[in-house]
């Protein structure tokens, strides 16, 4: 199995980053930050006006109010321009994958010339995006209360009206994951990304803590049909396709919602316990 710190070798050896090597690790962080603060984090990616283009490495989060302004400036921008889609590049960035651009950073930085130190970049705050079409999208974002970073990051766009200690908040939901399941190699939980969260962090296995049990948009199979049968028998009727499609999600966030769950619209071991369904 591979650790954090070999993928980061074999990235700088190859001279290609990808911080999505760590997708599982990065999906058991944000589920522990919702369990630690309820629903810091919400996924956005079902906002209208948005090109959604899936990618390891991508995660549709942001703080609620920012996800409210970027949903009034994808309003106001197809409202004036109704062909126009944003490309969201860039949102949430988890404390392993802010890790790894800090390592590259690091030990490379012809590779990646600069890197925020984990706990301190805007994008784990969950208060930024990078947008690949920003010049179409620029006089939106600013006329809703997202602010611009210049011309040395033109994708790169932030608000600055929610927390500004999720970063914190997501390096303890780091080290509490670590102590749940390293008990023999405990380590302080107090939000500092100091040398020794740094060195269990390259020890991480890149697949995480364990398996991840999760359903989510684009998924399909039996299970994605048991869960539609369920969310129906739950008064949250559903087509039940096998598909895991957007009225399936939507009813997944109705259902979570409804039983004080993490509402993301992801179908966790918890969702799944509340569903009646044992796999």
């Amino acid at each position: 199995m591979t650790t954090v710190k070999e993928a980061i070798d074999k990235m700088i050896q190859a001279n290609v980053v990808d911080t999505g090597c760590v997708s599982n690790l990065s999906r058991q962080i944000i589920n522990q930050m919702n369990t630690l603060q309820t629903s810091i984090l919400v996924n956005f990616e079902s906002l209208p006006g948005l090109n959604i283009v899936p990618a390891p490495y991508l995660n549709f989060y942001l703080q609620a109010g920012a996800k409210e302004t970027l949903r009034a400036a994808l309003r106001q921008g197809m409202t004036q321009q109704p062909n126009l889609r944003m490309t969201v590049n860039s949102a949430y960035r988890t404390v392993a994958q802010q890790h790894i651009l800090y390592r590259v950073f690091q030990q490379a930085p012809k590779l990646i010339p600069l890197a925020a130190k984990p706990g301190n970049s805007n994008h784990e705050n969950g208060l930024a995006i990078d947008v690949a079409n920003y010049n179409a999208w620029k006089p939106y974002l600013l006329a809703n209360g997202w602010k611009w970073l210049g011309g040395n990051d033109p994708v790169h766009f932030f608000e600055d009206n929610g927390r500004t200690d999720v970063d914190d908040l997501g390096v303890k939901a780091f080290q509490t994951l670590w102590n749940r399941f390293n008990p023999n190699d405990l380590m302080t939980v107090d939000g500092k990304f100091g040398t020794q969260t740094a060195a269990k962090m390259d020890r991480c296995l890149i697949t995480g803590f364990a398996i991840v049990t999760l359903f989510r948009f684009g998924d399909n199979g039996a299970v994605v049909t048991r869960i539609q049968q369920s969310l129906t028998n739950n008064g949250f009727s559903t087509p039940v396709t096998g598909g895991f499609d957007q009225k399936t999600k939507d009813a997944v966030i109705k259902f979570q919602l409804k039983r004080g769950l993490s509402a993301d619209g992801d179908v966790g071991p918890m969702t799944l316990k509340a569903l009646g369904i044992r796999l």
